[in-house]
């Protein structure tokens, strides 16, 4: 089941229809249950039937794992301990990683939000991992390039990739609504934070499996590497913008103009 396809419809309908052991990483990047105003989507829902059905989500991703195979959830920090808990029970955890970023959302009644957390599992202990991928790193701790010319190891705490804004300080790589300076997606994440964990897990021709696809950047960035790839979404709005953007790929760039 080696392709590049978008498969339209919820996850926790299109993962039971996918063979075992086919997909080298899976990435989760799912809606928080924060009542954002999605294309179609509930974002609204009862902690209890939320949390059930991330479990499904989260078994099924672990079935079609292969053995040698990653999955990487992405979560706020309210849902960190739940979605660990859940994943420990199907897979290996590997790592916690935090996303640490310099421009946070302002907040009124609490902390400023800093961080989100990426969970690092594996299906087993025989899993893909390239810890030489990137050659230079930034130090958390010094705030400079660190880095030898056989490689250096990342450490758990990512703080040199920046999340994508909208409005009038919008990246060039954020997709906006035509004629507006508004983004076209709730949340859409870094091109290059995708491509990291991509780097480290996958190697040319392997599948990665996007399971709450939204924007479509962990497909593109799999397509980018040299990966197939398949993405889950149950918006036809979402889908048809995620097809523009891969059609807009030319020579391995991304041009979102």
């Amino acid at each position: 089941m080696i392709e590049r396809k978008i498969y339209r419809g919820k996850v926790e309908d299109v993962l039971p229809s996918f063979p075992n052991c086919f997909a080298d990483l899976v990435v989760a990047d799912p809606p928080f249950n924060k009542s954002k105003k999605y294309d179609n989507y509930d974002d609204n829902l009862e902690e209890e039937t939320y949390l059930n059905l991330s479990e499904i989500w989260i078994r099924e991703g672990f079935r079609i794992l292969k053995s040698t195979g990653t999955f990487w959830m992405y979560c706020p920090t309210q849902w960190l301990g739940d979605f660990q808990v859940i994943g420990k029970r199907y897979g290996i955890w590997q790592n916690t990683i935090c996303w640490h970023y310099t421009n946070p959302t302002p907040q009124q009644k609490r902390f400023p939000k800093t961080w989100s957390a990426w969970l690092f599992f594996s299906k087993s202990q025989n899993f893909k991992f390239f810890p030489k991928f990137e050659k230079s790193i930034e130090s958390f701790h010094t705030n400079r390039q660190i880095g030898t010319k056989e490689g250096s190891g990342i450490y758990d705490v990512w703080s040199d990739i920046s999340k994508l804004t909208g409005g009038y300080l919008a990246q060039r790589e954020v997709v906006l609504k035509p004629n507006t300076n508004q983004r076209m997606f709730v949340y859409q994440l870094p091109l290059a934070l995708l491509r990291r964990i991509i780097g480290f897990c996958t190697e040319k021709e392997d599948l990665v499996v996007d399971l709450f696809s939204h924007s479509g950047t962990t497909s593109i960035a799999a397509q980018l590497m040299g990966r197939n790839w398949i993405a889950i979404e149950q918006s036809e709005l979402y889908c048809k913008e995620i097809e523009k953007r891969i059609s807009k790929m030319s020579f391995g760039i991304l041009k979102n103009d």
